[in-house]
């Protein structure tokens, strides 16, 4: 009886994981205004064809930190996972762009690191979803750094492989091969050629 009560419990448990729908779990925080926060923060693009799921590292941002910001798109309909979706990452505060880097999610979706100099209100937002012109927007606050440490310095994580470049690979894959083939058989002609004057002498 026990071991079915155990079956049971873990059949609802990873229920969602065999249907790709590894959502986050909402985590309530409180940030630095001791504003209620809840994650992931979950946005729509203007379609509704795309839920955009996006939480950050820490909760609180503070100038002067770096910050990870974690994001996963889903089909709306059906809550699965998307992979392999194209995007901008766009921050904005005080009606200037602070930065915009193209990339593309996997099955783990994809994240970026920030470190704000300024505090105040600032909009994350996804763009260019899918190479279309959808986006989704999300709003928060930076705080100032009571024990700031000096610039952060932020090197972001590699580029996932787009769906263009997953095309091209097989492509430069074979032409490199064939470079390679061709190469050895040069070589390998140019030594027939020596070994066979050699006889003749």
């Amino acid at each position: 009886m026990r071991c079915l009560l155990v079956i049971a419990v873990l059949a609802v448990l990873f229920e969602p994981m065999a249907y790709g729908q590894l959502y986050s779990v909402q985590t309530n925080t409180v940030d630095a205004s001791s504003k209620n926060l809840t994650f992931p923060e979950i946005a729509y693009t203007q379609d509704g064809k795309y839920e955009a799921d996006l939480t950050w590292e820490p909760h609180n941002i503070l100038t002067d930190e770096k910050i990870i910001f974690i994001f996963q798109f889903y089909d709306h309909e059906t809550g699965i996972i998307v992979p392999n979706v194209d995007y901008q990452f766009v921050i904005s505060q005080g009606g200037k762009e602070l930065v915009r880097i193209p990339g593309t999610t996997l099955e783990s979706g994809d994240y970026k690191y920030f470190a704000f100099d300024n505090p105040g209100p600032v909009t994350i937002s996804l763009e260019k979803i899918a190479d279309n012109n959808l986006s989704v927007s999300y709003s928060t606050t930076v705080y100032q750094n009571p024990h700031p440490a000096g610039p952060v310095v932020i090197v972001q994580p590699p580029p996932n492989m787009s769906d263009n470049e997953r095309e091209m690979f097989p492509i430069l894959e074979d032409a490199f091969v064939g470079v390679i083939m061709v190469s050895v058989i040069w070589i390998a002609r140019d030594r027939m050629k020596s070994m066979l004057a050699k006889i003749d002498l």
